[in-house]
């Protein structure tokens, strides 16, 4: 039998790819934004207003700093062309011969395909943000201003606050392994359901499953958005709704929900669908 960790690191290897093929698509976007709102400004000298105080900007750490700016800024498309290109990678590994001959359970073969689209998604975000903060370091190092005014920044977070972090960050965590396992169940569902039964019968019932299913993702948008919007408000000078968040009971409830879809997927991936050739 395969190992879990042997196959993980392999999947994630695969998954990578498109990582890094995103990535770079993203930079060189970011660096022909970057120079096209620098020929734009015309090469005059900027300035960044902190407080009531201003400052002059170097040409070159202006260059840096936009360019910053600009990934930050695509972050948002290159993450979501990410989860598509993710999503149908995934559902080709779970229907190929190549893959599903590996020996290894099918719990831990669709747990390594979710685990690692996910993780690959935050090696994304990590290398995104570590570009702007490095981009983002001259101006931050040569500025006076700013450099007071973060020393003047406090910084202090509760024990409360950071419980409301944690669970916020374990939230996003479990939607978006959910998202990754609603994918394969309407995909491994519809692939059920034409394979078993008549051509008429199978496009009603898959009509209906997938209606249910989209109905599912809406309410699972709702639902999690307002609990996050609930702990981002308290960071913010915006009223998203109530204090009392309950973040932990509804961390609960998304890794019941989790469990379950991804039980559903297995036996739906062990007894129904069958593997084709690459």
């Amino acid at each position: 039998m395969t190992s879990f960790n042997t196959l993980f690191n392999r999947m994630f290897q695969e998954k990578s790819k498109s990582v890094y093929l995103i990535y770079l698509i993203q930079a060189f976007a970011s660096l022909c934004f970057t120079i096209m709102m620098m020929v734009s400004a015309g090469g005059h000298a900027q300035e960044i207003v902190v407080g009531s105080a201003r400052e002059t900007i170097n040409p070159v750490v202006e260059f840096l700093f936009m360019f910053a700016v600009m990934m930050l800024m695509t972050s948002f498309v290159a993450d979501f062309v990410y989860w598509i290109v993710s999503s149908v990678k995934n559902e080709r590994i779970n229907r190929s011969q190549t893959w599903r001959l590996i020996p290894i359970s099918d719990t831990k073969f669709l747990l390594s395909n979710f685990g690692t689209a996910f993780l690959s998604y935050i090696w994304l975000g990590i290398l995104e943000f570590v570009t702007a903060v490095v981009m983002s370091l001259p101006l931050l190092l040569s500025s006076k201003e700013i450099k007071e005014a973060l020393q003047r920044s406090n910084f202090d977070i509760s024990a409360q606050t950071w419980d409301q972090l944690l669970g916020g960050l374990l939230l996003v965590i479990l939607l978006g392994y959910a998202w990754y396992a609603i994918v394969s169940l309407i995909n491994l569902s519809s692939r059920s359901i034409m394979d078993f039964l008549p051509n008429g019968s199978s496009k009603a019932l898959m009509f209906f499953v997938r209606l249910i299913i989209v109905i599912m993702i809406v309410w699972l948008l709702v639902y999690a958005s307002s609990t996050l919007f609930s702990v981002i408000g308290q960071f913010t000078p915006f009223d998203f709704g109530s204090g009392d968040t309950g973040v932990w009971s509804v961390v609960l409830e998304f890794l019941a929900f989790d469990v379950i879809i991804t039980l559903i997927d297995i036996f739906l991936l062990n007894k129904f669908v069958e593997s084709k050739q690459n």
